[in-house]
């Protein structure tokens, strides 16, 4: 570090410069290091306090996407964590630096174009600040090749290019390697205003995705945003965190500390007090916000059990027992992979109930579903089953109908049978606007006064993210959803069952032997 001091002090450009500059040999934590001190120098006024741990993850990562080490780095602090600013410096510190110039095409996309097209002027305008463009003359040198200079695209005379648009236009690009950006960064591409529109979040995830698609050659993708939602594109990237695409979400305060001496305690405080969002803005936690339908704090309570065995995708929590009321609730879908049919079974005659088993699956064909409650019942002593006749469900409900599975009933308009009117049977159980916000309402008092354990972690996390919001939303096209919650939908028709569950008499049970041994 003496040495690094020297070299700062020195009134030596070229060595000044090459302490700033790297290539493909230098360490991570030399780029890092080289980066930071870069940035210090030549844009003091960006660093109004002492870094926050959480900065140099975000600096590690964007690097990583730029060498190639990921394919995408989904960066979702806090608001006012200065991530946009970070990143940048980081883009314009890479065009000035990289000896390599191994990213030659760089792409700032967000909702809004002025504010691309102001975060490309900004790198712009950091190299025609006096103080750069002594360091750094080669970068808009002048050059007999043409070269674009405009307030939302420009091309370094080292070959490097920045352009900007909007996530709401076509992404489809050039057919070349070469014309194809490396190196795209999504800005604030949602807002509250975009969350509204299933249809516009959905275009905009497209558009995003052919952007991403459309890279050339191990190019990678940085997204700078916001949580505020679960029902977007940011909670997209999020369930795509592996060792490939990388999370990191950093909320304001962790354990009751600040993660950013910048902001103190008594800020914080008054944050809560004037955000509408505090949750979802600063604590990156949507599912903490007002509008969720259960009480946090009872669902945090609830304890995730191990499954003790799984038949063919059905996860069993508890064995069953005969001499206990069990029923079951069933969610049916399409089958096509979006939204799933599941199965949530109830053991009605436990203080409190518990949820003994699950099943949930996108692909399974509704005809198909009819015999697998079948055999989940069956593995449950043939318990009362209540399918879901919306939809798909009549489909699930004929074969149910086949094969003698016990089903929730109720009584339809009187029809003709041997000469009499009698009333007929509805097989099924109606979710409708009606029932609907009576189940889950229910079934939500139920969690919350601690009479039934969820057991599933996926049932309990659904819980979480349920809103008021979604309890409002008509019967949607689940092409445009980018969270189901079916699991939870079969839990509240099972809880519905409560009143219709019985044991089988000792006659039913006579009828099944003599119908085994037949």
């Amino acid at each position: 570090m003496d040495e690094i001091k020297k070299i700062l002090n020195s009134e030596d450009k070229k060595l000044r410069k090459a302490l700033f500059q790297f290539n493909s040999q230098n360490t991570e934590e030399e780029v890092i290091l080289k980066f930071n001190l870069w940035a210090r120098d030549f844009f003091p006024n960006y660093f109004k306090a002492e870094d926050a741990p959480f900065h140099k993850e975000i600096d590690t990562y964007n690097l990583r996407v730029y060498r190639a080490e990921l394919l995408s780095f989904t960066d979702i602090a806090f608001r006012g964590a200065a991530k946009s600013v970070r990143t940048k410096l980081f883009v314009g510190y890479c065009i000035a630096n990289d000896t390599d110039h191994f990213r030659r095409y760089f792409k700032v996309l967000s909702k809004d174009s002025a504010n691309s097209k102001q975060i490309v002027t900004d790198v712009y305008n950091m190299f025609v600040k006096p103080k750069v463009r002594e360091y750094y003359p080669e970068v808009f040198e002048k050059t007999l090749a043409k070269r674009e200079e405009t307030m939302g695209v420009f091309t370094t005379a080292t070959g490097i290019k920045m352009t900007s648009d909007t996530v709401g236009t076509d992404q489809r690009g050039q057919v070349q390697e070469d014309a194809r950006p490396d190196f795209v960064w999504f800005e604030d591409f949602e807002t509250r205003k975009t969350l509204r529109s299933l249809v516009e979040t959905k275009t905009i995830w497209d558009n995003m995705e052919e952007a991403r698609t459309g890279l050339s050659k191990n190019g990678g993708c940085v997204y700078t945003c916001n949580y505020f939602s679960e029902s977007g594109n940011v909670h997209k990237l999020v369930e795509k965190d592996n060792d490939k695409n990388k999370v990191l979400i950093i909320p304001i305060l962790e354990d009751k500390k600040p993660t950013w001496k910048y902001y103190t305690i008594p800020e914080i405080e008054q944050f809560k007090k004037d955000d509408d969002d505090f949750w979802g803005e600063r604590m990156c936690k949507p599912s903490a916000s007002k509008d969720v339908l259960f009480d946090r704090e009872s669902l945090e309570a609830q304890e995730p059990k191990e499954v003790i065995r799984e038949s063919a995708g059905f996860k069993i929590f508890k064995e069953f027992d005969p001499s206990h009321r069990t029923a079951s609730g069933h969610d049916v879908a399409g089958g096509v992979g979006l939204d799933s049919s599941t199965s949530v079974f109830i053991d009605f005659d436990t203080v409190p109930a518990q949820v003994i088993a699950t099943y949930a699956c996108n692909t399974i064909k509704p005809d198909v579903f009819g015999y697998e409650v079948q055999r989940q019942s069956d593995i449950f002593g043939g318990s009362m089953v209540a399918i879901e006749k919306n939809n798909h469900g009549h489909a699930t409900i004929a074969i149910a109908k086949q094969q003698n599975v016990k089903q929730y009933t109720t009584e339809g308009k009187e029809v003709m049978i041997g000469g009499k009117y009698q009333p007929a049977k509805e097989y099924g159980w109606l979710t409708s606007r009606l029932t609907k916000p009576k189940m889950l309402f229910a079934f939500c008092k139920a969690v919350e006064d601690g009479l039934i354990d969820l057991n599933d972690k996926d049932l309990i996390q659904e819980c979480k993210s349920y809103t008021r919001n979604d309890l409002m939303d008509d019967v949607r096209d689940p092409r445009l959803i980018t969270r189901h919650f079916d699991l939870l939908i079969g839990a509240a028709i099972a809880w519905q069952m409560n009143n219709h569950a019985v044991l089988k008499n000792k006659d039913e049970e006579e009828m099944e032997i003599l119908d085994t041994d037949f």
